[in-house]
């Protein structure tokens, strides 16, 4: 692009992030239009209940459509494993396909044919975040069955890429320190994993309900593995443009099929559908200026995205990385 620089960036450390690599196309899925719970703090709006599934075909379609390794991040809407049969063993048949890596983002009320995975299959489960939601447990009466299938995932796949998280939603701060006690009897105590405490992205935190998280560790810093503070419109926000791969290297996959290169950009909302077998990749990376999704995150974790500034535009002092964000770091700036 005619006078425009190209920036290269380096995202600080992050321990959550995603480790994705050069040649994998990413396929963000949401694959079940079931939910078992009714979280507050839900980013779905109306919450998902008893709308359609993805079947294995249409994923299957999804995966024999793009050419190359693939990397599956299941998340979204409704949870992995509500809506389907155990006996179905839909993430056991995808791991079965060598050019498959999955993530897998689950609430842990039901995980069928995961306890049956064979080594192999566990290998390509490369990020699992298993999210502790107290409260909805509470009322539901499945805390107990969350407890055994924590044990059980945690027993088989632990690894630096499994996070055990617990969203801290201001509205139910009355409830967080119950949350931490039930966690740290019924699972730190059993096999030592730490909680990954986040911020609810939809209501910021006020200064009590600060001093209550400063509280909280205090008491239970031996459970606390961290605190993390997800503000995706901070990543790269100075910048005027990019040039994107959403549509060649990157899809979301909704659960009535349609197939999207970016949810955020209405250009881009058509690439297809599974369930009518249908797919249409972009030739040519797309233009855009509104980085601030958590698709924006994704894709510059893979070093995938080209940043661009004007070149009359001056060139910002080096913001530093702080530990709880996600702030870019200037690596380096040349003329293209």
């Amino acid at each position: 692009m005619q006078n425009s620089s190209t920036v290269f960036v380096e995202l600080p450390e992050d321990e959550m992030r995603i480790k994705f690599a050069k040649d994998e196309t990413i396929v963000f899925v949401s694959s079940s239009g079931h939910c078992n719970l009714d979280c507050s703090y839900c980013v779905i709006t109306p919450v998902v209940k008893h709308n359609p599934s993805l079947t294995y075909e249409d994923l299957r379609f999804v995966h024999e459509s793009i050419a190359g390794k693939k990397f599956f991040i299941f998340s979204g809407k409704g949870d992995f494993f509500a809506g389907y049969r155990k006996s179905d063993r839909l993430l056991a048949k995808l791991l079965e396909h060598d050019d498959i890596g999955v993530a897998l983002d689950v609430n842990g009320v039901v995980i069928h044919c995961f306890d049956s995975l064979s080594p192999q299959q566990l290998a390509k489960i490369r990020h699992i975040n298993l999210t502790f939601h107290y409260r909805q447990l509470l009322e539901h009466k499945a805390l107990d069955v969350w407890k055994r299938n924590a044990l059980t995932m945690l027993s088989m796949a632990d690894s630096e890429d499994f996070f055990v998280n617990i969203v801290l939603s201001p509205p139910e701060r009355a409830l967080w320190e119950d949350a931490l006690t039930w966690y740290q009897d019924n699972v730190f105590a059993k096999c030592g994993k730490k909680l990954v405490l986040i911020n609810d992205v939809n209501i910021p935190l006020a200064p009590a309900d600060e001093e209550v998280i400063s509280l909280l560790h205090d008491r239970f810093g031996q459970v606390i593995q961290s605190t993390r503070r997800g503000n995706f419109e901070s990543v790269l926000k100075e910048f005027d443009h990019v040039s994107c791969p959403a549509g060649q290297s990157y899809f979301r996959v909704w659960n009535d099929g349609k197939i999207e290169a970016c949810p955020n950009i209405d250009e881009l909302r058509n690439s297809g559908n599974a369930k009518e077998r249908t797919f249409y990749p972009r030739s040519e990376p797309f233009i855009c200026s509104d980085v601030r999704y958590c698709d924006c995150y994704h894709i510059a974790s893979t070093g995938k995205m080209e940043f661009r500034r004007k070149l009359d535009q001056p060139t910002p002092e080096l913001p530093v990385a702080k530990r709880s964000g996600v702030i870019a770091w200037i690596k380096d700036l040349r003329r293209r």
